[in-house]
């Protein structure tokens, strides 16, 4: 039941609804951020084009992220991309390779959400996304080429908050283990 609310969730954070702007809920009101956008100065570029989203974390990662199943393949139709999700009772992960804008729609404001620059992740420029009126889910955005972003999402059930890390940590960890296999 929690892995579908969690999917549902999803869908309705990322639905296109006002022509090109992520928005959680139609209810939920605008937080956009002025928060500074991440440095462009990437190590290197590591293109996402033709990633397989589940295969951007290897069989020997899942245990460290909680994580007890393959994940299932799916799309991402806010982002014009294909997905991965894992979801095990109590919480959910996704990655999506966004290959459909870069990481500047974020921090420059186009997408609804509260965009913060955090530290790098494998020194590549990183920032999370909350929505305030989520406190249970986090994206963490990985600026990894001109137009293309990593984005690692994580969500928690109320219920089972002390069992997982918080959001902004599940989605940080889950980003890094992504970025150790992209950048080999």
């Amino acid at each position: 039941m929690f892995a579908g609310i969690t999917v549902l969730a999803f869908i309705a954070a990322c639905s296109d609804s006002k022509g090109g702007t992520a928005t959680p809920d139609s209810t939920t009101p605008t937080t956009e951020s002025t928060s500074a956008k991440p440095s462009s100065a990437r190590p290197r570029e590591i293109k996402l084009d033709g990633k397989d989203p589940c295969q951007l974390l290897t069989a020997e990662q899942l245990p460290s992220l909680k994580i007890d199943r393959p994940g299932r393949p799916g799309t991402a139709p806010a982002f014009n991309a294909k997905d991965c999700s894992w979801t095990v009772t109590g919480a959910a992960s996704r990655l999506t390779p966004v290959m459909s804008e870069g990481i500047d729609v974020w921090t420059g404001a186009e997408r609804t959400g509260q965009a913060e620059k955090t530290a790098p992740i494998a020194a590549f420029p990183a920032i999370s996304v909350t929505v305030p009126s989520d406190q249970d889910r986090c994206d963490v955005m990985v600026d990894v080429a001109d137009g293309q972003y990593l984005l690692a999402t994580f969500s928690v059930s109320p219920s089972f908050r002390d069992r997982f890390p918080k959001p902004c940590d599940g989605a940080r960890q889950l980003a890094e283990a992504a970025m150790q296999n992209l950048v080999k």
